[in-house]
């Protein structure tokens, strides 16, 4: 898991851990686009810290949210 230095949005482990976990979950690119929202993490921040799970969300299908 990366994000090193993003202490300001994502603030203890265990948070990081869920953030990571959800990432890697959600069925859609939508879902990701909220939870980046959820956590208060900017998409250019999610794209520098966490490359990894940036090129898995592109990879999602646009899809419907969770609230839809």
């Amino acid at each position: 898991m990366d994000g090193q230095g993003y202490g300001d949005h994502l603030n203890s482990y265990r948070e990081m851990s869920a953030f990571d976990m959800e990432i890697r979950m959600a069925e859609s690119k939508a879902r990701v686009a909220e939870i980046l929202e959820r956590f208060d993490l900017p998409e250019d921040d999610f794209i520098e810290g966490f490359p990894d799970l940036a090129k898995q969300a592109q990879e999602l299908p646009d899809g419907p949210t969770l609230s839809d």
